[in-house]
């Protein structure tokens, strides 16, 4: 009968390795039963039963190799009717010998996951900055540490555990604190989706990957579900690999990526899978059904080994740098600069009647009002380069500032900064633009440093690198507070800045003296929340829109974990807002609330303007 006792043992220790128990004497058994099958030229029905319940297996990689070999057996043994060459035999059993070697040599074992978790909860244990600030916040480290140990307990594929890492993460809800695969490679289903009112509606389209025939799809109609998953199933499945610092932010990056998948972050639809999605015609009662396949670019994972580290390239982080680009550049990819997010253009109607000061690298213009004329400046970032090279282009563009507000004050009685979607910067460059607005000297950002030998060791050699320099007396000054606190045991440093908290003085040339209502969202991170936080806490201007990301300390890029080559950036800081109250998961919190509409995205935010200005048009006297 077709039942051998060769084809059950093939079937049972197969089993055993798919579930993550690879033994040498299950291998072995596996091997030789598998050449008793094929030296024996058992028959052909009784390979295929062998075959069958190897292609059930739920272990992708191992499965698979496992059923190829036997395929090319078989039709080896069916192509010369039962009776292979001797070498043609031996080829195909050294073939499925090396095929098992490796494949099981190249998948973490558990030791080797357990030695990457632990590299990584021991590097928070010494180095996170907010670490004991998140317990005040209801996220308990040593219970976190225990879920995840016995979820990577469970994962059978490098896949699982390496999305496991980035779900350990997360949980921190740290916009900075992130996790990466290094790999390049993604899908999208070819166009985007934000979050409006509650509702995932489509943004735009890549027409580099859907045409208008294909994708009849326009602006503002919403996605209902893929492959008749809500779409609120699927942003709380895409939620939990999402570090934001704040729900509304969590909320909105989750239905950003529903259409988008990079695999650095996110597990990747399986090769050759369709959407189907259901979406609705604007606002109607119109449903209708349409099935786009995956598009995939980019270099897969290997699920097998770390070998390749490095397709990420490493990004130096400054030590004042408080930036969210990354988050941005890793879902839009070249398509960033054409989107709204760390943009210097306006996505708000420009009225017909105004009168352009800047357009390119920010807008800046002033229109007439009924009570005078009012400006409109957009800052999309604090860390200003030079398009084409990439180099530090900051005395450019504060010139640059420096010359709209000075047309600004002469021909304005009111502002409007627009820092929605800020994606953040430098420190001392954002307390530059401040000093723009404020008529008397005022403190620097504030921090708290995580106090330890590591932190003061990197601030030292920074200090000593860069010792005739003002910046680096203020490392040294940093590292020696650091050093001290420490040496008492504190966990984290008395409040400081980046620049030995000197007083930040006016701008002596130009400043804007009028009103001011600062437009901010809850992409606006980092820097963009360290900005309208110190706007708003001097008093200078009142904050419109929705609460920002709440990100709230300076980033280090961590060495790759050892086994994964996972990429980790984790926040060694804290900083607060004047009012004393930490940035992070807290974020700046508008004066006057304001959640962007349906018709508002549609149409050029015509009534989100009417609606901000009218409130500055309340603040002017």
């Amino acid at each position: 009968m077709c039942f051998t006792k060769s084809s059950y043992w093939v079937k049972k220790r197969a089993r055993e390795c798919t579930l993550g128990f690879p033994p040498v004497y299950a291998l072995y058994d596996i091997k030789c039963s598998l050449h008793r099958i094929v030296i024996n030229k058992t028959p052909n029905s009784c390979l295929k039963f062998s075959i069958n319940h190897l292609k059930d297996f739920q272990h992708p990689f191992r499965s698979l190799t496992l059923y190829i070999i036997l395929e090319y057996s078989a039709f080896n043994i069916q192509f010369y009717g039962g009776a292979m060459p001797n070498f043609i035999r031996t080829f195909t059993l050294l073939i499925f010998v090396f095929s098992i070697n490796s494949l099981f040599a190249n998948s973490l074992t558990l030791e080797q996951k357990y030695s990457d978790f632990y590299q990584l909860v021991n590097t928070m244990k010494a180095s996170y900055g907010p670490l004991q600030y998140k317990e005040t916040q209801g996220i308990i480290f040593d219970d976190v540490v225990n879920e995840f140990k016995e979820k990577i307990e469970k994962t059978h594929t490098n896949g699982e555990f390496y999305y496991t890492i980035i779900e350990f993460v997360a949980r921190f809800q740290d916009s900075h604190f992130s996790a990466h695969l290094p790999t390049t490679h993604r899908a999208t289903l070819g166009f985007y989706t934000d979050l409006v009112d509650g509702k995932v509606l489509i943004d735009s389209i890549n027409e580099n990957f859907l045409s208008k025939e294909t994708f009849s799809f326009v602006k503002g109609d919403e996605i209902i579900s893929i492959n008749d998953q809500p779409v609120s199933e699927i942003m709380k499945e895409i939620g939990k690999y999402i570090s934001g610092g704040t729900k509304e932010n969590r909320d909105r990056m989750s239905a950003i990526y529903i259409p988008i998948r990079p695999g650095s972050l996110l597990p990747i639809p399986h090769s050759n899978t369709k959407a189907k999605l259901k979406v609705r015609r604007g606002t109607s009662n119109i449903i209708e059904e349409i099935e786009l396949p995956w598009i995939y670019t980019g270099a897969p994972i290997d699920e097998y080994s770390s070998v390749n580290k490095g397709l990420i390239s490493q990004k130096y982080h400054d030590l004042d740098m408080l930036s969210v680009k990354d988050i941005w550049q890793n879902i839009y990819g070249d398509q960033l600069e054409i989107t709204y997010f760390c943009s210097g253009s306006s996505r708000v109607a420009i009225p017909k009647d105004a009168t352009i000061i800047m357009n390119t690298p920010f807008m800046a213009y002033y229109h007439p009002t009924e009570k005078g004329n009012v400006g409109y400046l957009r800052i999309p970032h604090y860390s200003p380069t030079n398009e084409t090279t990439g180099a530090w282009d900051g005395e450019l563009r504060f010139a640059q500032y420096e010359y709209a507000i000075r047309e600004l004050e002469k021909n304005t009685v009111g502002l409007i900064i627009d820092q929605d979607h800020n994606c953040g910067g430098r420190v001392d460059y954002l307390q530059s633009l401040v000093s723009l607005f404020i008529d008397i000297p005022f403190k620097p950002l504030q921090f708290q440093f995580r106090a330890n030998k590591v932190n003061y060791l990197y601030y030292l050699k920074f200090a000593n690198e860069y010792s005739s320099t003002i910046e680096g007396q203020n490392m040294k000054e940093i590292a020696e507070l650091i050093k001290d606190a420490w040496q008492k045991g504190d966990f984290m440093t008395g409040m400081t800045s980046f620049s030995s908290n000197d007083l930040v003085y006016p701008n002596p040339k130009y400043r804007y003296t009028k009103p001011i209502l600062m437009l901010i969202d809850e992409n606006s991170g980092s820097g963009g929340d360290a900005f309208p936080s110190m706007m708003q806490g001097f008093e200078r201007a009142k904050l419109f829109g929705t609460r920002t990301m709440g990100a709230g300390g300076h980033v280090s890029q961590l060495p790759d974990l050892n086994y994964s080559g996972i990429k980790v950036n984790m926040t060694k800081s804290l900083f607060y807002r004047p009012d004393g109250v930490a940035v992070e998961n807290n974020g700046a919190e508008p004066n006057i609330p304001y959640t962007i509409t349906r018709d508002d995205f549609i149409y050029e935010y015509k009534g989100y303007q009417k609606a901000y200005l009218a409130a500055l048009l309340e603040m002017i006297n």
